[in-house]
């Protein structure tokens, strides 16, 4: 189908074995080798969600019930909570393909769900990104009244240059002349990447949470759409370098979001009993990998806990006034009703979409390297069996020579 590549029936037990010891990571949907490895960055498979399963409404989710690719949504959070642990449990079973391989896509399935966006960049089409933003703008309406920077925010003249954008970019179809389309890929891109730098600015700037979770949604929606214009009109160098551009600031601003926004002064709440139910220790560890300079893993455990200053016998003059409880009870921050339905949803999506980016910019290169346009990748791809399929994914790799 492609030269060089061809579809794979499984995710082979090495694969599972690498992902699971750091040799390679899931990278939305991408595997690829991990920084620090010989062929670091080098794709061992590609992970497609079939266009006409059940995957490829996920770009107009976020944060709802029910079962996506027959998995319930609450056994996807434990899969994304408990990533690592839960590949580490499948070591002993690596011999059964069929099951590290289903368990790989409903992790990819999950990093979907959570990061709402597609896995591969010839789903995130136009009227996805569409459908995501006309999502978004009715939840912003719904909380304006409360948040007077977001009314402002609503009422903006790049949003509606936007949309208007995203409009000119729907009436495309196979029966546009050829000229016609250049023409109205060559003005939406110059639309999209004069809003897109706008939205990088308020986004720097950004110090409210509601404020900064919407202007993140709008700059990944530009980003994307800027850069899928410019893979349509065939400049897949410059689309690319545009991924890889988008990605770093992303990535930066993200990191901060999540550190001085979300996480804050007291990461060490999230080992107290309000969270034992909510967020495991090795989701925690994710986090604060995600948020520090340095990758520590559990480890951060260990220096989270000593920071409670807590000890479970009493000492000095404690002893004498018996049980007082363990004393942790600060109340500092959102409080816990906002804590697990916007905090930790929101570091979910965070973590879900630096994975889904990181991706994106492999599938670029991916497809400069075959000079592919996304939608001739989407109408190869169209073009196969059902029968090719493995739980609605075409997983694709390396030919061997």
């Amino acid at each position: 189908m492609i030269p060089g590549w061809t579809l794979a029936r499984t995710i082979p037990a090495e694969t599972l074995m690498n992902l699971m010891v750091g040799q390679y990571r899931l990278c939305g949907g991408v595997i690829r080798w991990a920084a620090g490895t010989a062929q670091a960055g080098q794709i061992v498979q590609h992970l497609i969600p079939v266009s006409a399963g059940p995957l490829g409404a996920i770009p107009g989710l976020g944060f709802v019930p029910g079962i996506i690719a027959n998995v319930q949504l609450h056994d996807l959070q434990k899969l994304m909570k408990a990533g690592t642990q839960q590949l580490i449990q499948l070591s002993g079973q690596v011999g059964i393909l069929s099951h590290s391989t289903q368990h790989i896509l409903q992790l990819a399935t999950g990093t979907a769900v959570f990061s709402g966006l597609g896995l591969a960049v010839s789903s995130i089409g136009f009227l996805a990104m569409n459908h995501k933003l006309s999502k978004i703008d009715s939840r912003l309406k719904e909380i304006q009244k409360d948040v007077q920077s977001i009314k402002l925010f609503l009422e903006s003249s790049e949003r509606a240059k936007l949309f208007a954008a995203l409009n000119a970019l729907l009436k495309i179809d196979e029966r546009t002349d050829l000229a016609h389309r250049h023409t109205i890929l060559h003005q939406s891109r110059n639309t999209l990447a004069e809003i897109h730098m706008r939205y990088r600015e308020l986004l720097t700037e950004s110090k409210d949470l509601k404020l900064a979770i919407a202007r993140e949604e709008y700059f990944a929606l530009t980003a994307l759409a800027q850069i899928r214009c410019t893979a349509e009109l065939g400049m897949l160098d410059i689309a690319h370098k545009e991924a890889k551009e988008v990605n770093e600031i992303w990535q930066g601003q993200a990191r901060r979001i999540a550190r001085e926004i979300l996480i804050g002064e007291y990461p060490e709440r999230f080992l107290a009993t309000d969270f034992a139910d909510t967020v495991s220790v090795v989701e925690l560890a994710q986090w604060m990998d995600f948020i520090q300079p340095e990758e520590r893993g559990l480890g951060w455990v260990d220096e989270l806990r000593s920071k409670m200053n807590e000890t479970w016998y009493a000492q000095g003059w404690l002893i004498n006034l018996g049980n007082l409880g363990s004393g942790l009870s600060r109340n500092v921050g959102l409080g816990l009703d906002q804590e697990k339905q916007v905090v930790i949803p929101t570091l979910r999506k965070l973590l879900a979409r630096s994975a889904v980016f990181e991706g994106y910019v492999a599938q670029y290169e991916f497809l400069e390297a075959q000079q592919l346009r996304p939608s001739d990748l989407e109408t190869q791809l169209a073009s196969l069996p059902e029968s090719h399929s493995i739980e609605d994914y075409l997983i694709l790799e390396p030919a061997l020579n």
